[in-house]
């Protein structure tokens, strides 16, 4: 295929044509350009799409019912394949009732081949097949009408590219024998609860909100409540309402008053004026809650004795085993989920805690290992030839 080659689709009737085509492919590759800027929900501007013989840019802002186009989509005889395709995926399911599946995610994949835990697709695009994409259009405005000669360009190389790094991903997957990590990665993004947001939990979202006790967090949880509210109602950004930091410093005051948020950095008094009794109101309720409504913040765990040694053998436990593989150690584990880890080596022979590095793949690549080291199972040493670290089973040499 032509990687100049693309169609513009602005019309019913050309929509058919293209879907006649598309609905023959085995794999589709799929991207979709939006905004979000100025709203809460995404503004559709762009679908791009292609098969190994075609490629078709639709316009969803001329062609207003789409439904060939999804019929295809969700036909769950043809693998879809996006890069980093979460928020094309939300799009998807907003516009057609469910998720494009069975899918393939191709920035999910490339991490789990030691690319990196989230690279770019022009960075994908170079190292694989040794072409550089242009950047010209990143910030486009999407939504205009006529759409340039070089936005189509644009839009079009993010699916005639994607094909060839799917394809060779695919056989890297196989011979390296990872395909079915590949599954267990994807299964939150082919969720649907995924994208079903229960807004009594959406104050976990809120930045800073580790900083916060769990009085102060049943604060924030009425106050984000009403921001998811009152954004989704008016189809606005949360931070048009107000932003997390003044959120976060409502839910940490003591007292509060009209006074007192008027003196507050990031109110203006606009917003106090229209909103300042309602903020009152939800403050002075989380504050009334009772202590076992409150939410359930998992804090550090106190270090004892050892921790600090512990956590340092994991780390180096978890690096070893991320070279020999060559992934990235932080796909692996995190640095909360090795000192969760660390803390528990302090009694190691009571089940270990639920943590994503002892569940699935993870596990049979390194999770088991950290518990068996903890447990005094294996231990690591130095090779007297390299001087690099190397994992052996633990032999009790000491004599009566």
């Amino acid at each position: 295929m032509n990687e100049s080659s693309f169609q513009y689709i602005d019309t019913p009737d050309g929509l058919l044509e293209a879907c006649d085509t598309l609905k023959k492919a085995k794999v589709l590759c799929v991207d979709t350009e939006f905004h979000r800027e100025k709203t809460y929900y995404p503004q559709f501007a762009l679908l791009q799409i292609s098969s190994t013989d075609a490629v078709f840019i639709i316009d969803p802002v001329k062609i207003k019912d789409l439904k060939p186009l999804w019929d295809i989509i969700l036909d769950p005889n043809i693998l879809k394949v996006f890069h980093a395709g979460r928020q094309d995926l939300e799009i998807i399911l907003e516009h057609a009732g469910a998720l494009p599946l069975p899918m393939f995610d191709t920035q999910v994949a490339a991490a789990l081949l030691g690319y990196g835990q989230q690279v770019g697709f022009g960075n994908l695009v170079q190292r694989i097949t040794k072409k550089a994409l242009a950047k010209g259009e990143s910030f486009s405005d999407w939504l205009q009408r006529p759409l340039t000669k070089q936005q189509l360009k644009y839009a079009a190389d993010d699916v005639i590219f994607l094909m060839p790094i799917y394809q060779a991903l695919k056989e890297e997957l196989q011979a390296r024998k990872r395909s079915t990590w590949l599954d267990e990665e994807q299964a939150i993004l082919t969720s649907p609860d995924t994208y079903n947001m229960d807004k009594n939990e959406v104050f976990w979202r809120v930045k800073g909100v580790q900083k916060l006790k769990p009085k102060q967090l049943a604060v924030l949880r009425g106050l984000a409540i009403w921001r998811e509210e009152q954004a989704q109602k008016k189809d606005i950004p949360r931070r048009r309402l107000i932003a997390d930091e003044p959120l976060i410093e409502l839910a940490k005051r003591d007292k509060l008053n009209m006074d007192v948020m008027k003196r507050m950095r990031g109110l203006h008094e606009g917003v106090i004026r229209r909103f300042g009794e309602t903020w009152l109101k939800l403050w002075q309720q989380g504050m009334d809650c009772p202590e076992d409504k409150w939410p359930k913040l998992v804090g550090r765990k106190s270090n004892t004795a050892g921790t600090d040694l512990r956590l340092e053998l994991l780390d180096t436990l978890l690096r070893l085993k991320a070279d020999e593989a060559s992934i990235s150690s932080t796909i692996l584990a995190n640095k909360s989920e090795l000192s969760a880890l660390a803390s528990w080596g302090n009694k190691p022979n009571n089940e270990p805690p639920e943590l994503p590095c002892l569940q699935g793949w993870r596990a049979e690549l390194v999770g088991n290992d950290l518990i068996r080291l903890l447990r005094g199972e294996i231990c690591l040493r130095l090779n007297p030839n390299t001087g690099l670290p190397v994992i052996d089973d633990y032999k009790d040499d000491t004599t009566s």
